[in-house]
């Protein structure tokens, strides 16, 4: 797993904080968004790695630009920018993204290594009161064996959905 400098350990927990806050601040219940058991965390994270990432050309694990190491036989089947609209928009732009067939609840995880778990509702309140601290995030089922994730890229400010199958 990723070791954080101490300039990102820093940025990592404000952006915790922030999340917390957000949770909050905006009255959401923990039961419909909380974060994972500090011990399940690696667990989900290599989940997600292996599911994903090309893990034989990159066999570190972090989530830092994750994007970039996807699996080339991943499907990319839609993708959003964030031009000309607030970043409240373009957050609630996930719904529509996202496959209809969903289940209830959803793993969030961002770049830093946070990984959280609820209902899609509540983690779009959480985003749509984040700051400038988020940069690369993952939105994916609970359950369905990781059958697609949605991946957010500061740099590139868009979203995009992988999913393994058509």
């Amino acid at each position: 797993m990723a070791k954080y400098s101490d300039e990102s350990r820093k940025i990592r927990y404000e952006l915790r904080d922030e999340t917390e806050q957000s949770i909050k601040d905006l009255n959401i219940n923990r039961d419909n968004f909380h974060e994972v058991s500090k011990l399940e965390y690696e667990d989900v994270i290599r989940r997600f790695y292996y599911t994903f990432c090309d893990y034989e050309n990159h066999p570190e694990i972090h989530l830092n630009y994750l994007w970039l190491h996807f699996r080339a036989e991943l499907h990319n089947s839609k993708s959003i920018w964030n031009r000309n609209m607030s970043w409240a928009e373009f957050i609630t732009k996930i719904d529509e993204m996202i496959p209809q067939n969903r289940p209830g609840e959803f793993y969030f995880m961002n770049s830093f290594g946070w990984v959280y778990e609820g209902k899609l509702s509540e983690i779009i309140q959480v985003l749509e009161d984040a700051s400038g601290l988020l940069e690369d995030f993952y939105i994916l089922p609970k359950k369905s064996q990781f059958a697609w994730v949605l991946c957010y890229c500061d740099d590139g400010d868009c979203m995009t959905l992988y999913s393994k199958e058509n």
